[in-house]
């Protein structure tokens, strides 16, 4: 039993028992009364407490009403305490919701970004390893450079960033990479964006920025 249901049991058996001595004492004023007008049956030398009686009665009647009154007091005040926790907690649950609405804002744009790079950036690597006409695949390697130097920076992962390296090692010559093992770095490029795309897609700003390479 929590201390709160413990008072107010206590206050209800308080009340009771106040409620029940007021009226006995005000049963056995009206008895004596009766009993004077009636000629007393042994009674009547009773009759000079009968003020003292009915002021009694009236104190037990005041200090019911004090008493109702603290519990009703008592009462106002858990039930403002509740309902200002009710208040914050619901405060704390909307400024969450704002906060994650105004991320998912800030972050829609940039996101929308990331994908379309990642798609022409898979395409380069793509059209790289796949054609066989030299103007074709000049350009996506053009493209491929350029979005590797430029744009990527901005929304590539980590893991992204690395195939694009392996990837490029094979452009300029850095590894001997024959059509094979440019198709095989091509499909791995490719993997690890979709890998990046689904990572970051719920993400917050903190923890897209963490998964960034941060070039001096």
């Amino acid at each position: 039993m929590t201390d709160s249901k413990r008072d107010y049991d206590d206050h209800e058996a308080l009340l009771v028992t106040a409620l029940l001595e007021k009226l006995r004492l005000e049963n056995e004023k009206l008895r004596l009364e009766l009993d004077a007008l009636q000629g007393g049956n042994g009674l009547s030398s009773l009759i000079p407490y009968l003020p003292l009686i009915t002021v009694v009665v009236t104190i037990a009647g005041f200090a019911f009403g004090v008493y109702q009154y603290r519990a009703q007091q008592d009462s106002n005040i858990t039930a403002q305490a509740e309902q200002s926790k009710k208040d914050r907690e619901a405060r704390e649950i909307q400024s969450k919701k704002d906060t994650e609405t105004t991320q998912r804002e800030f972050m829609k744009p940039l996101l929308q970004n990331q994908l379309a790079i990642y798609l022409q950036a898979s395409a380069a690597a793509a059209t790289i390893s796949r054609s066989t006409d030299p103007v074709e695949r000049k350009k996506a390697i053009n493209d491929f450079w350029r979005l590797y130097e430029g744009p990527l920076i901005m929304v590539e992962s980590k893991e992204v960033s690395g195939a694009m390296v392996k990837f490029g090692n094979c452009l300029d010559d850095v590894e001997a990479c024959d059509q094979a093992e440019i198709s095989k770095r091509a499909h791995a490029l490719t993997s690890r964006m979709q890998e990046s795309l689904l990572r970051s897609w719920n993400t917050n700003p903190e923890n897209f920025a963490a998964d960034k390479f941060t070039y001096r």
